[in-house]
């Protein structure tokens, strides 16, 4: 069976555990959220809890072991494999036990692997005895609403457009995001309202520094501005930091142009476009749009895809040529479709 996490927290809270459960996904830091909120309610001692890390090839004799002792005082024992890798020989062992585990053990298993492999003997395994569960990375509205659900817990009201700024200058990885959050938090002080100025300051940023600068900029197409800008983020920075976070920042400000365009044919009244998209400080947003055919901006956005393929997978490109080449072509009204 596969679980959303979200079902996964529910089943624990309930005080359901299954005999295994397997966890994919590029969230490490929900994962590891996972796994302490598991261990906090099944609440095992020194006796019940078993967590290993270190080679499975030479462990997993152990691993299967631990998994067939029964409790010492207690209904639940957890076993808790962190291997990001599992060889051959102990996928095998583990799926071995799975065909009859134990009913008094909850054995966890981690990857890194985006998801489950078909042909996985152990993940068919997992799935048979208990349940797999992937954690994929949030969007940007899933960080966002993460980001005012976990400010109002901590008693603070986010202000959505500092939520975004905070997910266009860290990413959505969960584990930079808490950290942000908790900082801004902590600068609020005693104010019951957390702003933009709070989230540039706790980050770092400069005061005049806009976190939709480059957005508005490609969307507009100015291609002078878009060079300075990047000599200008490039200073003192890595360049695949400032590479990626531009292709995405591009890729939103084309999708957002493209979805406005069509919901504008739609009949929706512009307000209502710029609340569904986190339109944010953007006043000339239309005007732009209406300048671009959605030819040209489906166009565009496979390129920026095809960019950020190339150089995810071939090491040998130049990140910063790269990005500045696309802009280029970005920004040059003659460019063949």
């Amino acid at each position: 069976m596969e679980l959303k996490p979200n079902d996964l927290a529910a089943e624990w809270a309930a005080g359901r555990f299954r005999p295994v459960y397997y966890l994919f996904g590029e969230e490490s830091a929900a994962k590891a959220d996972a796994i302490l909120k598991l261990k906090a309610l099944f609440k095992p001692d020194d006796f019940n809890l078993r967590e290993f890390s270190g080679d499975p090839n030479s462990e997993h004799p152990a691993i299967v072991s631990e998994a067939l002792t029964l409790p010492v005082f207690a209904d639940k024992r957890l076993v808790i494999v962190r291997s990001p890798r599992l060889p051959a020989e102990a996928r095998a062992a583990f799926a071995a036990y799975l065909r009859s585990p134990s009913t008094t053990t909850t054995l966890v298993l981690l990857s890194e692997d985006r998801r489950p492999d078909k042909k996985d003997v152990l993940a068919d395994a997992a799935a048979r005895a208990g349940a797999i569960c992937v954690f994929s990375p949030l969007t940007e509205e899933e960080a966002v609403e993460r980001l005012l659900a976990e400010a109002k817990k901590a008693g603070k009201s986010l202000d959505p457009a500092a939520a975004a700024a905070l997910t266009e200058q860290a990413g959505t990885d969960w584990g930079i995001l808490s950290g942000e959050l908790e900082k801004a938090v902590l600068f609020a002080g005693r104010s019951a309202d957390i702003g933009m100025e709070a989230v540039s300051a706790s980050m770092g940023l400069r005061k005049a520094a806009d976190p939709w600068a480059f957005e508005r900029l490609v969307s507009g197409r100015d291609l002078k501005a878009c060079l300075l800008y990047l000599r200008d983020a490039f200073s003192g920075a890595k360049p695949e930091e400032v590479v990626f976070r531009s292709l995405a920042q591009a890729r939103t400000a084309y999708l957002k142009q493209l979805k406005a365009k069509r919901m504008l044919k739609a009949g929706m009244p512009p307000g209502e476009i710029e609340r569904a998209l986190r339109i944010f400080y953007d006043r000339d947003f239309f005007a732009r749009a209406q300048r671009v055919t959605e030819g040209r901006l489906r166009r565009d956005l496979r390129r920026l895809l095809e960019v950020e393929t190339d150089l995810k997978s071939k090491a040998w490109l130049d990140a910063k040529i790269e990005l500045e080449g696309v802009v280029v072509e970005l920004c040059t009204p003659t460019a063949r479709l």
